[in-house]
């Protein structure tokens, strides 16, 4: 009896490994998740931020995407304001969804 289970538990956990391979999203998953999540939709290095009257533009300034991980990747992006002020954020990709790490405002600098 014991047997059978650790035989069924080995058998889950390669279909979870298979399945966590294969759904591990991509950078174009970020973008759609990333404007759903902050409302901010990014065409290149230029991305708006639509959730107040006023459209602002924000400039990607880094990015650090790693996808040789087997069953998840991470992405750091930097966005720079027309103030200066800098948008740093850091997530993690599994399951086909982001959760975010990480995520810092650095105010910019008035002239």
């Amino acid at each position: 009896m014991l047997r059978v289970i650790k035989k069924g538990s080995l058998l889950i956990i390669g279909i979870l490994f298979i399945y966590m391979c294969l759904h591990r999203p991509t950078e174009e998953e970020f973008y759609q998740w990333f404007q759903d999540q902050y409302h901010i939709s990014c065409s290149n290095i230029t991305c708006t931020f639509q959730g107040n009257q006023n459209p602002y533009t924000l400039i990607e300034t880094g990015s650090t995407i790693k996808e040789e991980y087997l069953i998840f990747n991470t992405i750091g992006k930097t966005f720079e304001g027309e103030d200066g002020s800098q948008k740093c954020l850091k997530v993690i990709g599994v399951l086909g969804t982001f959760m975010t790490i990480t995520e810092e405002l650095k105010a910019g600098q008035k002239h």
